[in-house]
């Protein structure tokens, strides 16, 4: 008989909990505990499409399993602009912060299971404990930091030198991921993915 996906919260959670202290070690445990408690579990087929562009959303997700594609269309054509696995959050973070309606489409390559919670839930912890503040100002700062060395590996490094990152921070994606979309989230074509991956 299949798991009821509620007894995986307690492990996904863990993960949560272990995700946030790595980026602020400081967050005193009984108030990082609170936060987490707000967050429920939801499991979605392959395939799903989690978020679409243009509409507004103000949800923050955390990957307890599965495969998250984030992408946009350009001239007919879908963009991979971020690749997300397990133990990773994400959120329409445009959306959010401008309140205008979302630029990307969230698409669950694999089935999966998401924690998630409401960003107003989220911030109403900035004014009950400094810490969670300081916490969210942290998770903005990684994810801009994030998002410049993105654009910067595509300015100013080769297609291969570019795989060659790929290969060395995301090896396990090589298999979970359609090629296609590598290349796109590379910048490159899928031919020129396959005749640097032939020297592999």
């Amino acid at each position: 008989m299949a798991k009821r996906i509620d007894s995986y919260l307690p492990v996904y959670q863990q993960h949560l909990r272990e995700y946030l202290l790595k980026i602020s070690p400081n967050t005193p445990l009984n108030e990082l505990e609170e936060l987490i408690q707000c967050f429920t579990i939801e499991k979605y087929a392959k395939n799903t499409i989690l978020l679409p562009a243009g509409v507004n959303n103000n949800t923050v997700y955390f990957i307890g399993k599965g495969l998250v594609r984030i992408f946009y269309e350009k001239d007919g054509k879908e963009i991979t602009n971020w690749l997300l696995e397990e133990n990773s959050m994400f959120a329409p973070t445009y959306s959010i912060l401008s309140g205008d309606t979302n630029y990307f489409t969230y698409q669950l390559l694999e089935n999966s299971h998401l924690l998630k919670i409401d960003y107003a839930v989220w911030e109403s912890y900035y004014s009950k404990y400094h810490a969670i503040e300081r916490l969210g100002r942290r998770l903005i700062s990684v994810y801009y930091g994030a998002c410049m060395r993105k654009t910067v590996d595509v300015l100013f490094l080769s297609a291969e030198e570019r795989y060659q990152l790929f290969v060395k921070e995301h090896q396990s994606l090589l298999n979970r991921v359609p090629l296609r979309h590598i290349a796109s989230y590379l910048g490159i074509t899928q031919e020129t993915l396959s005749r640097i991956r032939a020297k592999y």
